[in-house]
């Protein structure tokens, strides 16, 4: 800033330096989702834009957050990543929203013991834990089956439970292996 002489006196002359610094950028909110069973992912790749490297996590509770989300440790909700700003710039944040699918459980195997001349038999009341319904079923050859055996006319072997994939979680499968033994014949 320059004043011009004034006669008798000298002119006169001072400087203000001004430094701009870049605001903090978080990048833009973003979300995912992960399998309940599936391992450990870092959030920061859920961020978009170009957030800066360097900020801090806080989980939905404001707990401080490591920004790698465990599906067996951590619960599903909105995550922040806070980037501090260098003065006067304040911070900025921006969030993550972990949504979680539930795996696909198709039960553990089973096995059926039938007669011969035994009424038909639903497969999948013989698949052990809590299977989940909904899937389909195939025959020892690989072809589609009904789930229900019929001894008369279905071949012994192992039928196939399967549960398709729901993104990001894998599908399921197991099995239940059926005998079938000869009617007792007394003779007439």
């Amino acid at each position: 800033y320059t004043l011009a002489a004034q006669a008798p006196c000298p002119g006169d002359q001072s400087t203000v330096t001004v430094t701009v610094n870049a605001a903090p950028d978080p990048g833009v909110d973003g979300a995912t989702t992960v399998c309940d069973v599936g391992g450990p992912v870092g959030l920061f790749t859920s961020l978009g834009g170009t957030p800066d490297v360097g900020g801090s996590w806080t989980d939905a509770n404001n707990n401080a957050f490591s920004g790698t989300y465990d599906p067996a440790v951590n619960a599903p909700g909105v995550y922040t990543y806070t980037v501090t700003g260098a003065a006067p710039c304040g911070n900025a944040t921006a969030t993550v929203t972990v949504s979680e699918t539930t795996a696909a459980d198709a039960g553990t195997d089973g096995t059926l013991m039938l007669c011969e001349n035994s009424p038909a038999t639903g497969l999948f009341a013989e698949l052990g834990g809590t299977p989940d319904a909904g899937g389909s079923w195939t025959d020892p050859n690989g072809n589609a089956h009904s789930g229900t055996f019929d001894p008369s006319s279905d071949p012994a072997g192992v039928y196939t439970y399967t549960l398709a994939a729901q993104a990001p979680c894998p599908g399921d499968q197991s099995t239940v292996t059926v005998s079938v033994n000869a009617a007792p014949d007394a003779g007439l």
